[in-house]
């Protein structure tokens, strides 16, 4: 390898500039990509041949040729729009060597030497074009750029080889003809994994859009190779991943305040010269001979307390983070400084630069708090060091997550999509080939993402289908023989009208579009009947309690054999029609699913739009008086009721066996949500998990709770627990069970209906009675479990929204919406919406 290129200049040039041309090679079929077309697949906010043209042209290669073969009229007027002469290859069918004659065939003769380029290798830097081109010798055959050892492209191929490509017979291609060369070939190492990755596969498209393309900053792999070529202590590494994990959550909380790539690679990156004079300086110059003076700029000031005077921007996220860090342990501000403080008591000049340190770290963290909504202490909940990234350098690492397909947030068109991990984290990343990119926090923290999702739900398809896979999922929703999942629980719409105008709000409510007449309603359910498959059933809406026929429409239902009816409420008007409560209650309604947000009524004026906690109690108080159990519902959302999590339980402890379960809801961005989401906005299921156990002292603890059994475990979570007379709460997860629980029930989804059935309705008194059908004497553990103490589900669905949607997911969704047409759609599909508000299957809003 010729020279380290963080620790030395790059070699000089030859005193003649030498004229250097790029030849990208694009004529190929692109076979193996399915039906996508490789010059034109979009990467980085272009096309990757637009992009492979802009390469050579920020490097200040002048003469770029590119060679077109099949569909050649498609990529002739890009290669046109973007400067570059285009070169027709008649010969295109023959293999890749035929375009690389025609192109160097092409060149001015006086060339010197020519990078080859295929189209199908899109990530690489315009950095490692330029050093390639400085480390450029008449003497030397052909120049490979390398990452970490193995050679990648684009090889910079001299004009002494010119001849003998153009005269070969394409026998053993051109590896052949470099490989004849290689006592006068030389190798140049370059911190750039993207001259190691190409895309020939969809699987490959997929995961290189995965990616971050950023020219300006290292990736983690990358750093791993600036710091093992720096020959930085791995003390001083494991310390740098460990400040990183906690940059990276700090830099998502503050929003467009600051980068978080480039406050990751700082991070990683800030003791990179550790143990030399004036650390943070002699590891800024090693960034900048690498090519990342951002980075360099971050490096230099993670020790000046200067950064906290403006806004909390990546270098003061590094400069915070690296304080709330001691060696590989996240600390406290005091416990970190307090040390120093003790040391330097008697040394006035050196506590006042630790006291100025400490006080600039306070003021940034203050910043962060500030803009994220959130206390420093529950916003590092569960964050953890980055992994090492030394194995990411071989291509594909992320494909342990895997790829998806999901939709653009824009235009709803089905677009390839990514689930990548970064320091504990999951983001879901796509592009659109209109839209660009985008990418989105799927799952925060411990439980690890691999972990939660190790059992997964045998596929269980409809038995009949309402719809042919025409188009594709989510398109063809009716079901369709694409789905994997029989139906758990149905929602019944049976009015778009409320009496809320809720800023948070899944359905667009508030629209005039007129109730569905009885006999409609009717129609749909004796449809559902007719499939011969036992669902729950959930009358919705809008809010489905403005309807004074609801109760005729319930006893429908119950008369036409659904042994589970509940009633998805608001409660408003159960609060103060006690009357109509019992009309429902005579109908044979089972639950009141009861939206319940907070035990705050600021909570509910910022997400309801007005005081509501005491009509929730008022309904509370009324289902007890009729033994009607109630499911509490409450929809997180970030920095407006996240903090009440454990207040809420406590309410519902307080309030069974009225309460039966407490159903959390991480928002969703659909339906009147008003703007596009940021990743602070969001909580996730891992997330929920931590703050139950934080919020109820350890009483409840994150690992009492289990994915569901029935959809995608990355849909939900559940747990069961025993509360006993003097308020002590015990997990049921591993104690006996019947049938109902689903262990050993080849119907997952049927299994998960009866489990709700019997436990969201009105504790029964002990009987001797059948459990999910199948009889149960009184001494049974669940008998015993009824008779002295009560039980309390906990449990969670992470809705989808058009930024979050996977249809992996989407496939095993079990809860469904019943259309007027008869067909049956997921929930998620169902209300899924465009930035616009546009919506693939329900109606748009106001």
């Amino acid at each position: 390898m010729s020279g380290c290129c963080c620790s030395a200049p790059a070699p000089a040039p030859d005193p003649r500039a030498p004229r250097l041309a790029a030849v990208i090679l694009a004529a190929g079929y692109s076979s193996r990509m399915g039906e996508g077309f490789k010059p034109l697949l979009p990467i980085g906010g272009s096309s990757a041949l637009a992009r492979a043209i802009a390469l050579f042209r920020a490097a200040g290669v002048a003469e770029i040729a590119v060679v077109v073969g099949h569909r050649a009229d498609e990529l002739a007027p890009v290669v046109r729009r973007e400067g570059a002469a285009c070169v027709v290859n008649p010969r295109y069918a023959e293999g890749m060597y035929t375009s690389a004659v025609a192109g160097i065939g092409a060149l001015d003769p006086e060339i010197d030497a020519c990078f080859l380029l295929p189209v199908d290798v899109p990530l690489v830097r315009p950095s490692t074009v330029r050093r390639l081109a400085a480390s450029f010798h008449p003497d030397r055959a052909v120049l490979y750029p390398t990452f970490r050892g193995r050679r990648g492209h684009p090889p910079l191929i001299g004009r002494r080889l010119f001849a003998e490509i153009l005269a070969g017979d394409g026998a053993g291609g051109l590896k052949r003809v470099l490989a004849a060369h290689a006592a006068d070939a030389d190798e140049v190492g370059v911190f750039d994994a993207g001259v190691l990755l190409d895309m020939d596969t969809p699987e490959d498209y997929a995961r290189l859009c995965g990616r971050e393309v950023r020219d300006d900053c290292p990736t983690a792999e990358e750093c791993a190779a600036i710091l093992s070529e720096a020959g930085t202590p791995e003390a001083a590494a494991r310390h740098g991943r460990a400040v990183a994990g906690v940059a990276l959550r700090l830099a998502r909380a503050v929003g467009g305040a600051a980068d978080a790539d480039l406050a990751v690679a700082g991070a990683l990156l800030h003791d990179l010269a550790k143990g030399a004079p004036d650390h943070a300086a002699a590891g800024a110059r090693m960034l900048e001979a690498a090519g990342f003076p951002a980075v360099a700029e971050i490096v230099a000031r993670h020790g000046d307390p200067a950064v906290a005077s403006g806004a909390p921007d990546a270098a003061a996220v590094v400069y915070l983070a690296d304080k709330l860090v001691r060696e590989e342990v996240r600390v406290s501000l005091d416990a970190r400084f307090r040390p120093a403080l003790d040391r330097f008591a008697d040394d006035p000049a050196a506590l006042a630069a630790a006291t100025r340190r400490l006080e600039a770290a306070r003021v940034v963290a203050a910043a962060v708090e500030a803009r994220a909504c959130i206390g420093l202490d529950a916003l590092l909940d569960g964050v953890s060091p980055l992994p090492p990234a030394a194995a990411e350098a071989e291509p594909g690492p992320d494909a342990a997550l895997g790829t998806t397909e999901s939709a653009c947030p824009v235009c709803l068109r089905r677009i390839p999509a990514a689930r990548v991990a970064e320091g504990g984290d999951v983001f879901l990343r796509k592009t659109c080939p209109e839209h660009g990119d985008f990418k989105t926090v799927i799952w925060r923290g411990a439980p690890a993402y691999a972990a939660w999702g190790r059992s997964v739900a045998a596929p269980a398809h409809p038995a009949t289908c309402a719809t042919e896979a025409d188009r594709g999922c989510p398109f063809d929703c009716g079901l369709c023989p694409e789905h994997r999942q029989q139906s758990c629980c149905v929602l019944v719409e049976v009015t778009q009208r409320c009496n809320l105008a809720c800023p948070v709000c899944f359905a667009s409510s508030g629209r005039a579009a007129p109730d569905p007449g009885f006999d409609e309603i009717a129609a749909r359910l004796r449809a559902l009947r007719a499939t011969g498959r036992q669902v729950n059933i959930q009358l919705s809406g809008g809010e489905p309690t403005v309807r004074d026929d609801l109760p005729e429409i319930v006893a429908l239902a119950r008369g036409l054999g659904f042994g589970f009816v509940q009633a998805n409420t608001n409660g408003l008007r159960l609060a103060d029609d006690l009357p109509y409560l019992r009309r429902l209650k005579a109908a044979g309604l089972n639950c009141v699913f009861l939206q319940f947000d907070a035990v705050t009524d600021a909570a509910y004026r910022r997400i309801r739009g007005r005081d509501l906690l005491a009509v929730k109690e008022r309904a509370i108080r009324n289902c007890a008086e009729l033994d009607l159990g109630v499911v509490l519902v409450p929809v997180l959302v970030p920095g407006v009721n996240t903090r009440e999590i454990g207040d809420i339980l406590e309410f519902a402890i307080a309030r069974m066996p009225t309460v039966r379960t407490v159903h959390f809801q991480p928002v969703s961005y659909v339906g009147r949500f008003p703007h596009p989401p940021a990743d602070c906005d969001r909580i996730t299921i891992p997330e929920v998990l931590r703050r139950i156990e934080q919020q109820t002292g350890g009483r409840i603890r994150a690992a009492d709770f289990r994915p569901g059994t029935a959809e995608n475990p990355y849909c939900s979570f559940n747990g069961e627990f025993a509360v006993g007379p003097d308020g002590e709460i015990a997990s049921l997860h591993g104690e006996p069970r019947s049938g109902c629980c689903g262990e050993g029930d080849d119907d997952a989804a049927e299994a998960a209906r009866r489990f709700v059935a019997r436990r969201w309705a009105a504790r029964a008194e002990p009987r001797e009675s059948s459990c999910c059908g199948a009889g149960v004497a009184t001494d049974s553990f669940d008998a015993f479990l009824e008779t002295r103490r009560h039980t309390l589900c906990i449990s969670g669905m992470a809705f989808q929204d058009a930024w979050t949607l996977d249809l992996d997911r989407l496939k095993q969704c079990y809860i469904h919406v019943a259309l007027p047409d008869r067909r049956l759609v997921p929930l998620c599909a169902y209300n899924l919406s465009a930035i616009g508000g546009e919506t693939l299957y329900a109606r748009p809003g106001p």
